[in-house]
């Protein structure tokens, strides 16, 4: 059996993916509209009457919509969140509406079960809107043999190799590579705008992604790691082949073969079945809870300015 894995909106104008595990579906982030996500849906084999609920990664308005949240609540439909998105989400009337109807879900730092089944392992990121998650999620099919791991760390201008110790051993991996920094300097856009992109609560550039994806590879077992997805690539200040220019350096220097996918703003792409890889499992030492941004010297070398 299979995990299904498909990006279904990812950039500056909206972001969703599916993960279908069994028969119950969620959706990390909710950020196009009802009408759009269901076509998406259907595009690769899902519906709304198959999503159980939803994960919030934060609360920019490109990860979340108020008339689907609205829909949710017409569908019942949960929502997991963090407690410190509900001051920003409560002036929605969609989140109103699944407040009303006991459809909210806190989850905090600690790993967490979801109605799904799923397991989240939430992960501090460093963004501009606090609190930002990436996750580490497992999902079972079945009740023998391992998990299928996923990991998804998007809308960060940084890492620590705590972020990248808890990614290790997953076997698709999705990163964030938002632009291309000379592309970013070069755009004409106002200077704020450009040093917000750039600052350590920005975005990763294709370079600080593929860095990461290095450092998560150097911490993985052999066949671990088998699908990287690359994630919110900027339309203005980015070139798909750019970013996966950088991905096919990283992971030529760690000797991996690795299945490259460049997401898309304006499709769902890509579309996965992701299977458990044969191999022994080991302990994961646990993640740091501390301060994201007090990550060692040596990481944060590689924090380059987008």
């Amino acid at each position: 059996m299979s995990v299904q894995f498909a990006v279904l909106a990812s950039g500056s104008r909206g972001n969703a993916t599916l993960i279908q595990a069994g028969g119950a579906g969620l959706l990390l982030d909710v950020g196009i509209g009802p009408r759009a996500l269901a076509h998406r849906l259907e595009s690769v084999g899902s519906s709304w009457e198959r999503i159980a609920a939803v994960l919030l990664t934060h609360t920019h308005g490109d990860h979340h919509n108020d008339a689907t949240l609205r829909m949710m609540a017409r569908r019942r439909v949960a929502l997991y969140c963090h407690q410190g998105h509900r001051t920003e989400l409560g002036c929605f009337p969609g989140f109103q509406a699944l407040a009303r109807a006991h459809l909210v879900r806190d989850y905090g730092t600690d790993p967490f079960l979801m109605s799904t089944g799923v397991r989240v392992e939430p992960v501090p990121l460093w963004h501009d809107s606090e609190p930002t998650f990436g996750f580490r999620l497992e999902a079972k099919i079945g009740r023998s043999g391992r998990p299928v791991a996923l990991g998804y760390v998007a809308d960060t201008g940084s890492w620590s190799e705590a972020t990248a110790e808890v990614m290790s051993d997953v076997d698709l991996l999705g990163v964030e590579f938002n632009h291309d920094v000379a592309m970013q300097l070069s755009s004409g856009r106002a200077p704020a705008l450009i040093a917000r992109v750039l600052g350590e609560q920005g975005h990763l550039s294709n370079e600080q992604g593929a860095e990461f994806v290095a450092a998560v590879l150097a911490r993985s077992h052999p066949g671990a790691v088998r699908h990287l997805v690359l994630l919110h690539l900027s339309e203005q200040c980015n070139l798909p082949r750019l970013a996966l220019q950088e991905a096919r350096a990283a992971l030529r220097g760690a000797g991996r073969r690795v299945t490259l996918h460049a997401a898309t703003q304006s499709m769902a792409h890509p579309n996965l079945w992701v299977r458990p890889t044969r191999r022994r499992a080991v302990a994961r030492p646990k993640p740091r809870t501390s301060n994201p941004a007090s990550g060692s010297s040596a990481a944060r070398l590689l924090f380059l300015p987008e």
